[in-house]
Parts: structure tokens; sequence; C-alpha cells
């Protein structure tokens, strides 16, 4: 039982207010017709109080089932549905306070009542730690017959199942209770960087090829390594990756106690590794983990041969970082208006059947999604939500198509949500974070097929290409790399050793290599990268393998869908409906991928590959 992160507006068209070179407009000055809509959660604070009364009133009632557990089938389900209830509750206490605070994390208010809602969730762990060790203290086939005997207990098989394969790696309740209390000065760490990220953080003031001075903001540094304007792509590169050297230590210490306290938890359990206790929590093999780096550490020639061709393309000796993701020809798709973006989605996502698109306008009529950056924005894109409430989602839309493909991907969690939810009873609503990420990368495949094949110029096929193939370095290998990352300096902790500036930066420097290869020429600045990816932060980490998972789980399913038509497309829809009630990997299987075999990431390198060579012919047709 997980709350969900996968983590809109009337159809008339609506214009984007232009953002002024001093940055972003404030919230308030966005119009209502782009921001979502929290009052289907609380119609106003008073009414988010209330419910912080009635948690709390829960977690007492939860309370008088501790120790009773093996006392029939009747008392453990009643245990179970006032767990359920209690959660149900926190979950929109929780997940409310985060949006709010999304909204603009420089309202102290709102910032405020989200950390209310991280101590409530620390003391909901901590007051329901006697459920595990009670139920794993009961023999085996004592509970079993117990479940027999209760057929209301039945729908929970699954779960059961979930708990008891925990039984190696739970502490008694004390222990338990113990961990619970930590999880929320543990956790402190990625508040801080999120803080500093998202609120604190300063950029130089960039200027661009014509003498103009911009201000630079994490919305902007994505737009710039897309301008057709070099001075502009450079300068504001430098001027974000220096914003961030200035606290390399600060940012080292604060990822070094992050890692110390997963390591810490992962030893208290009895994990090998806190990328075991990751993964198997998650219930993943961790052999699909390190068989997605061995596969793509041995098969980085598609990556930089499309890497060496577009520096070609481009008229370089040598490919900067701010050069890789540079427009190799003027984009045909630019200054997209929202109505238009809209339907380029829906018309792409029609082979998922009139029941997903039909969903997919439900969302805009109910104003699901907050679409423009504002000042203290939390940047990015995510979905959140809860068993009761909208899927919401947010973004910075700016009109290119990398936003629109954001839309299809952001979309695609929040569906994915919905149906979960309006197909499973609670306790299965949530689903895992490995299979998070497909539903929403297999609308981009689509997208991205879809607008392949009917480009009608070999600029728009040429653009759509390249695109294309960033999404594999990017999204794949670009995410392996910083898995290998991760997993290197965990194992660093693990081993005893200190986790540095300086330290963290040459690892970062020679992953980049052995990915890359001579395919780029990263500057110095380039090694400290670690320090602004917000992933590594994340309180379930060991997260970034699964966007490379889902990609390649993402890329047969698409093809899958496209290809065979009907009888696919069902299979995925089976498995966005499904929920939690199976192991993610057994899901993937039933919808026609098995990750726990290296053969799909190779399948997906193959894709690439043919994708490349598309890439070069296209290119050597203009000379």
């Amino acid at each position: 039982m997980k709350l969900i992160y996968a983590l809109l507006f009337s159809l008339i068209a609506l214009p984007l207010p232009l953002q002024a070179d001093d940055g972003p407009p404030e919230r308030a000055d966005v119009p209502e017709e782009f921001r979502w809509d929290l009052t289907d959660m609380y119609a106003d604070k008073e009414a988010w109080e209330a419910d912080v009364r009635r948690f709390e009133s829960l977690l007492e009632d939860l309370a008088q089932y501790r120790g009773t557990l093996n006392r029939g089938g009747k008392q453990l389900l009643k245990a179970i549905e006032a767990y359920e209830e209690t959660y149900k509750v926190l979950g929109n206490i929780y997940v409310y306070a985060g949006l709010s605070s999304f909204e603009d994390l420089r309202n102290s208010d709102n910032s405020a009542r989200f950390s209310r809602g991280r101590s409530y969730m620390a003391r909901f762990e901590e007051a329901s730690a006697f459920l595990r060790p009670e139920l794993l203290a009961i023999d085996p086939e004592k509970l079993e017959d117990i479940i027999d005997s209760t057929p209301e207990l039945r729908p929970y098989t699954h779960w059961f199942n979930e708990q008891l394969r925990m039984r190696d790696f739970t502490l008694s309740e004390k222990e338990e209770r113990i961990l619970a209390a930590a999880s929320d000065p543990l956790g402190k760490f990625n508040n801080v960087f999120a803080a500093f990220n998202n609120a604190d953080l300063q950029f130089e003031d960039v200027t661009d090829g014509a003498g103009n001075t911009l201000t630079m903001t994490q919305s902007r540094y994505g737009d710039a390594l897309v301008s057709p304007d070099p001075v502009f792509r450079e300068n504001a590169w430098k001027s974000l990756f220096s914003g961030y050297q200035q606290w390399g230590n600060t940012l080292a210490a604060n990822y070094e106690g992050h890692v110390k306290g997963r390591v810490f938890e992962a030893r208290m359990r009895g994990f090998d590794s806190a990328m075991q206790a990751s993964t198997y929590g998650n219930g993943v093999p961790s052999e699909v983990y390190t068989n997605l780096l061995k596969a793509l550490r041995e098969n980085v020639a598609p990556l930089q041969r499309y890497l060496h061709l577009k520096r070609e393309a481009l008229g370089l000796d040598t490919l900067q970082v701010w050069e890789s993701y540079a427009p190799i020809a003027d984009p045909p798709y630019k200054d997209i208006p929202w109505e238009r973006a809209q339907t380029l989605v829906a018309e792409a996502l029609e082979p998922l059947g009139e029941e997903y698109v039909a969903i997919y306008w439900k969302g805009f009529e109910e104003d699901w999604a907050d679409v423009l950056e504002n000042k203290g924005k939390r940047g990015g894109a995510y979905s959140w939500g809860t068993y009761s409430s909208k899927p919401y989602f947010s973004m910075n839309y700016q009109g290119n198509f990398g936003d629109v493909s954001t839309l299809a991907h952001e979309y695609g969690h929040s569906i994915h949500s919905y149906l979960s939810n309006a197909n499973q009873p609670y306790v299965y609503s949530g689903y895992r974070v490995f299979i998070a990420e497909v539903a929403s990368m297999t609308n981009e495949a689509i997208l991205f097929q879809k607008m392949l094949d009917e480009a009608g110029t070999r600029e728009e096929k040429l653009f759509l290409l390249e695109s294309y193939l960033s999404q594999f370095r990017t999204a794949m290998y670009r995410q392996a790399s910083f898995a290998d990352f991760e997993l290197q300096a965990h194992t660093m902790v693990e081993n005893g050793e200190a986790l540095t500036r300086e330290n963290l930066d040459a690892l970062y420097a020679q992953v980049f290599e052995d990915y890359y290869g001579d395919s780029i020429e990263a500057d110095p600045l380039n090694d400290g990268e670690w320090s602004r990816i917000p992933h590594f932060m994340r309180t379930d980490n060991f997260y970034v393998y699964q966007y490379a998972t889902s990609f390649v789980a993402a890329t047969a399913m698409a093809r899958k869908i496209l290809n065979e038509g009907e009888p696919a497309r069902d299979r995925f829809l089976a498995m966005l409906k499904s929920g939690s009630s199976d192991y993610p990997v057994e899901l993937l299987k039933r919808a026609g991928v098995d990750m726990t075999t290296p053969q799909p990431v190779l399948d997906t390198v193959a894709v690439m590959d043919s994708l490349v060579d598309e890439f070069e012919a296209l290119l050597a047709e203009g000379g």
C-alpha cells in the first residue's frame, strides 16, 4: 500500500503568457486556465486541518490492534482496514501539502504544511511498525488457515505474500519503530536539496549571440540547450554548471549524508547492499539492474556513432557538452500553441483506443494539470495524486516540441494512476516505480513514431529522427550512466570510503568517459554534474535505472502496439489497470516484455542502431 507518485483546461485556445526577461511571472499572475485545481482535494486550509485531526484520531484507533493480529481472521481484517483508512487520510494530507508547496517553494506557510505532512508520515510509519513483525510472527500454516477461513481476507493474498517475502529483512517491532522514527530526519537530505535547488540557487545572467542579457532559470536552461544560438547555449550551460560548482563541497556533504542514511537502513535490515535493499523492496531481481549496466556498457557503439554524426552535421571539430543537444537544423516545430499540443498528443494516442483518449480529454475538462512556470515553482515535470484525488501533473510549458513530448509523458503517468485506481482496490491501487515510467515512455514512443511516419519533408524527418535518437541517449544511456555512478557511490560508502567533492567529481568523470568515449569533449565543469541530479537525492533511491529499463520496455511495447494492434494494446491496458496486484516484472511479462533477461536491452540497442543508419542516410542526402 503506497502513495501514488508516478509524479486541465478549457479547450478554448489560449495564448501562453509571455515570460519577461526578468524571469517567469509570480504565480498569482498566471491565468487560472493554466493552473490545476486542488480544491477537489480540500476546499481550503481549514478542511485540510480537519483531516489532520481525523488522521490523529485514526492513528490512536490503529494502536489498539497492536498485539492482536494472531487472534483470528476477523481481528486481522479489522486491523488491515484500520491501517488502510488511516493511510488514505494521510495520503490526502501529505499529497495536498506537497502539491501546494510545489506551486511556490518560497511560500513558507505551504512549506511548513508539507513539513508537517512529512512528520505525520513518520508518525504513521512508527505507529504501524507493529504490523509486519506481528504478521511474520504468526506461523505460516496458521496464517494460511486464517486467510482461508476468512473470505474477506482473500483479496489481500498478494499483499500477504509481499509481507512474507520480507521475513528475512524485518526487524523486531521495537527496532522497526526506531527505523520508522528515523525516516523523517534521514529524509531531510532530500528536502535540503529540493529547497536549495528550487528556491535558493541563483545563476549568473547570460548573454545571447545578439548581446541581449537574459535571466537564467532551470526552465530556461532546457530551452538554451536546443537553441540555434551557439553563444546562448554555451553561456547558459556554463552559468548553470558554475552555479552548482560554487556549492560543490556543500552538495557533496549533503549527498554523502543521504547515501550513508540509505546504507545504514539497508545494513540494519540485513541486506547485502543498499542497491539490493532498493530492488528487493520493489520486487525486482537485482540482476535486472546489473544486466542493464553490463549490456549497455558493452554496447555503447550506437550512442557514440550517433554523437559523431551529430558533430559532423554541426560542422564541429569537437563536440562540447553544451553542443551535444544543439539542433542540427532550424526546428520545424516551435511556438506550438497549447491547444495544438493537446491535439497532437491526443491524435498520436489513438492506437491506445477510445477509452484511453476519452480519459485524456477528461483530464483537461477537470483541471488536472499545472502548465506554466512561475517564480518559485518546482522545476521539472511530475505526476502525483492519491486514491481519491485527481491524478494531477505539473510541467513548465514553453511551446517547443520537447514540451509536447513531456505532455504525452506526464499524461501517461496520470492515466496510469486513473486506470489503476478505477480498477483496483486500495491495497493494489499504487504501482511500483519499476513499472511507473513504462506507461509514460510508451506514450512518447508512439508520439515520436506517428510524427516520424507523417513527416512531410526531409527537414521534419531529420528533426524528429534526431529528437528520437536523443531520447535513446538521454532516457537509456544517460540514465544508465547515472545508475552506474549511483551504484559506485553507494559501494564506496559501503567500503568505508568518503564521498568528497573531489571523489565524486572523479567518479562522475570516469563514468562519463566510459559511456561517451571520445564522442563528447567534457568540460571540467561537467565533472560536477552529479550535484544537480535531483533523483540521486530521492528517499527511494536507485530510481534512475528504472528510466532506462522503462525506456527499453516502452520501446518494445510501443512497437508491439503499432505492429500488432488490438491484442498488444489490450495487454498494455491490462497492465495499467493491474496496479500492484502482482510483481512488476510479472506484469511486464504478461504485457509481452521479459526484463529479467538482457534481451530487451539488446533489442532496444538494435533499434537505436537502425535509427542511426536512417539518420546517417538522411544526412548524406543533404550533401
